[in-house]
Order: structure tokens, then C-alpha cells, then sequence
């Protein structure tokens, strides 16, 4: 259990600091959906519902990986971006 969310972590955290090319955008359904960190990879573009907002859990993913999450928001040019931490993981939030 806890090898996976050290895994899962340093995949959130690689993916957030070096993003691949950018791919078609996904429009996801209203509300907090789960994601896996390899989605992240494309970009976080591609995870806006269809307001602009992005609001996605990973599971079983640590805290540390939340400064490196914010990074690439705010690289990315979200603003009101948020990372809450829990035992189940992180939920991200932020809106373009």
C-alpha cells in the first residue's frame, strides 16, 4: 500500500514538472473525477469542464506532490488554483 502511493506521487510530481506535448482537450463531466496521474502528462489544459473549471482527485497520492501540482498550474495560466491533501489523496482545483 504504501509503495503504491509513493509511486503514484513521483509519477504526479514528474509529470507536473516535465509535461509531455500538449493533446486534444477532454471535457469531463461537472464535479471532482478521478485521475491518474499519467493524464496529466498531455497537459492540464485538457482536463477544463466545459467552464473552464478543473477539479479532479488523485488517488493515493502523498501531499508532497502538491507544490509541484500548483507549479504546473500556474504555469499553465489557472488562477485560483487550491490542492487539498487527505488520506485518499489530493483534489485539485483551479479555473482558467
Amino acid at each position: 500500500m504504501w509503495a503504491g502511493k509513493v509511486w503514484c506521487t513521483l509519477q504526479l510530481v514528474f509529470f507536473a514538472l516535465f509535461p509531455g506535448r500538449a493533446g486534444e482537450r477532454e471535457i469531463e463531466p461537472e464535479g471532482a473525477s478521478r485521475c491518474t496521474p499519467q493524464k496529466t502528462r498531455a497537459g492540464m489544459q485538457r482536463l477544463l469542464n466545459s467552464q473552464g473549471d478543473l477539479q479532479y482527485f488523485f488517488p493515493d497520492c502523498l501531499s508532497i506532490a502538491a507544490p509541484a501540482v500548483l507549479f504546473r498550474l500556474k504555469r499553465e495560466g489557472f488562477s485560483r488554483c487550491t490542492v487539498q491533501a487527505s488520506q485518499d489523496g489530493l483534489l485539485v482545483q483551479g479555473r482558467r
